[in-house]
């Protein structure tokens, strides 16, 4: 009698448990973008080169809605490339460095990495906050449309 009701117990316990889901070969893919994409940064010098590595992302399986949204996100590094280039023409030496500093920062520390370019650049100011605002707000509008696929950007950050 004992066997029959820990047999009855133990069905009645798995009827009850539920397995998660399984992801959607979407969420696949754009879990496999963010993956790499978290990475780039942290190997770039650059946001030309950045723009290089994300271009080079393979978007195979994503939506379409995702690749629009990750091209704009490129774009928002595009708009980083153009203050830079502005910044390389008035000092390189000193452009190399504090964009190097820059994008290494900006993964983790977005705000206090554009304060300290602004404060490092002040001429180029508005160009640096133009240019961060539209990469946020890029960056934004692509992991919104992963949500809508259940696919999570991980990083460091709470801004990104």
């Amino acid at each position: 009698m004992k066997k029959i009701i820990a047999i009855i117990a133990l069905g009645a316990a798995l009827c009850g448990c539920q397995s998660a889901p399984e992801a959607s070969p979407e969420q696949l893919s754009i879990q496999a973008v963010y993956s790499v994409d978290s990475r780039v940064t942290t190997n770039s010098k650059s946001p030309a080169e950045v723009v290089d590595k994300l271009q080079s992302i393979r978007l195979n399986g994503c939506p379409a809605e995702f690749v629009d949204a990750y091209r704009d996100y490129i774009k928002g590094w595009e708009a980083l490339v153009a203050v830079a280039k502005k910044m390389y023409a008035q000092n390189m030496q000193k452009a190399s460095s504090d964009i190097a500093t820059f994008v290494s920062d900006y993964q983790s520390k977005p705000i206090e990495a554009t304060v300290n370019l602004k404060k490092q650049w002040p001429a180029f100011s508005s160009d640096i906050d133009a240019a961060t605002a539209k990469l946020s707000k890029n960056f934004a509008a692509m992991t919104a449309v992963g949500a809508k696929y259940n696919a999570v950007y991980q990083k460091d950050s709470s801004l990104f």
